[in-house]
């Protein structure tokens, strides 16, 4: 069944406002951070702001790939923990709400968005989300969260898969898990951790470990 606009945005309205984000006076934080991937690992010292303002400093020699999948995922962590304005965003579009009966939720479709981004919503939770980038279909399922006191949520294990309209099936699909330790009232990542497969079934695994975290000045 096939719902109002306005069924739609209330739906999606509430799981982003209890997706857990810092509040707009954050300071930010900075960590020690070890990288780990196929090849090696090595240390950076890294630090966060907002979203936009991320900077890594590694103590060891790096290549230019692992030092680009770093900053590529401090880059998700920041968008993820500071967050965006909904009405800037997803907000902005015209919505319609599909409620057929499904594991993962009903269906909220954006109009008029570029990426033609649908969503599932279920116990105020995005399950799963999908964003069209030309010719490749990226899908995101999430399996488990951390859930806050307040009823906040963040993504704690999830599934990105990359799909080509001109190919049977994904050409790369990901497997992440994330967790966070407290500090300052707020959270802050301790583990990501991904799995990559290829197109070809060759799985690798990466990982950012962090510690000694400190509060930026307020």
């Amino acid at each position: 069944m096939v719902r109002t606009a306005q069924a739609a945005e209330e739906l999606l309205a509430d799981a982003f406002a209890r997706h857990y984000r810092y509040a707009p006076e954050h300071p930010g934080w900075s960590a020690n951070c070890r990288v780990r991937d196929e090849v090696g690992e090595a240390d950076a010292v890294v630090a966060m702001t907002s979203a936009n303002d991320i900077e890594a400093v590694p103590f060891d020699a790096v290549t230019v790939a692992r030092f680009e999948w770093l900053m590529q995922d401090l880059r998700a962590l920041g968008r993820t923990l500071f967050g965006h304005e909904y009405n800037r965003g997803e907000g902005k579009f015209a919505k319609s709400l599909d409620e057929t009966p499904h594991p993962l939720g009903p269906l909220v479709t954006l109009h008029d968005d570029p990426h033609e981004a649908t969503f599932r919503v279920c116990k105020h939770r995005i399950t799963m989300a999908t964003r069209r980038h030309g010719p490749l279909l990226e899908t995101v399922r999430v399996d488990r969260w951390h859930l806050r006191p307040d009823g906040r949520w963040l993504p704690a294990q999830w599934v990105t898969e990359i799909w080509d309209d001109a190919l049977v099936g994904p050409i790369a699909s990901l497997r992440y898990w994330d967790l966070y330790w407290p500090l300052g009232g707020d959270l802050v990542p301790q583990l990501r951790r991904v799995d990559i497969t290829d197109d070809l079934g060759i799985t690798v695994g990466r990982s950012l470990n962090f510690a000694d975290w400190e509060l930026g000045d307020p």
